[in-house]
């Protein structure tokens, strides 16, 4: 069970990097990203409509997520 916790943990410290690289107008899939953290498409799904409901993605199609600018944020 440690090792499982562990491994989840590693998956979202990889998606958060993942997210923290991305400028203004990239794209990621849910299924890309999901093959580059480990964590389950669903998972990666919910994080990304999260941020959209945030207002710092956009939801361009069903697995298509592209990132916000800052001054679109907040304004």
């Amino acid at each position: 069970m440690f090792h499982s916790q562990q491994a989840i943990q590693a998956g979202f410290d990889r998606f958060q990097n993942l997210l923290l690289a991305m400028r203004a107008g990239d794209e990621l899939r849910v299924s890309e990203a999901a093959r580059l953290t480990g964590l389950s498409p669903d998972v990666c799904r919910s994080v990304l409509e999260g941020l959209q409901r945030a207002g710092l993605m956009t939801h361009r199609s069903d697995d298509l997520f592209v990132r916000k600018t800052l001054d679109t944020v907040a304004s």
